[in-house]
């Protein structure tokens, strides 16, 4: 089982630190390519979010989602990012 944390990073007891986001829990992911989706609605849906921390059952660092990551040619993010806007577009149209 995969799980996202949501990390903000910001002063903190006069020191810059990064810490769990606040009221936003982490959420388990399938998969990893669930987990890209998941990360990309995330920091989307959160400004607060600075990154997303991707860990094992074990606790072990999967891997790291950057609002960035977006805008990197060889990031997976892009691509997902790309799919999920134009889903949200798609059901917007089919709200009409």
């Amino acid at each position: 089982m995969l799980t996202l944390h949501p990390i903000t990073g910001g002063i903190r007891n006069g020191r810059h630190q990064h810490y769990p986001t606040p009221n936003i829990q982490p959420r388990p992911t399938g998969s990893q390519a669930a987990a890209e989706e998941t990360a990309v609605r995330l920091l989307r849906a959160y400004g607060s979010i600075s990154y997303l921390r991707l860990v094992d059952s074990t606790g072990a660092e999967v891997r790291e989602y950057r609002r960035g990551d977006f805008f990197q040619s060889t990031s997976p993010l892009r691509d997902v990012h790309h799919r999920v806007v134009d889903q949200d577009l798609a059901g917007r149209d089919d709200e009409k």
